[in-house]
């Protein structure tokens, strides 16, 4: 097998493809964080998105099921 005149990683083309290798991780990583964060906070914003009072949000919190 013969190789390549240029080798494919070397001083100058090790940042790119770390960078390009590493950039799919980041972003999977970043999405699950404000995912989880979304879901751990989901309680918090239902009177904000249903449209309801900060005093129904609370009454509805403190009822025990």
């Amino acid at each position: 097998m013969r190789y390549p005149l240029v080798p494919l990683v070397n001083e100058l083309t090790f940042p790119l493809l770390f960078f390009w290798f590493c950039l799919p991780f980041v972003m999977l990583l970043i999405i699950a964080i404000i995912w989880l964060q979304l879901l751990l906070n989901e309680g918090k914003f239902l009177g904000f998105y249903w449209g309801a009072g900060k005093e129904f949000f609370y009454a509805e919190a403190d009822r025990k099921f």
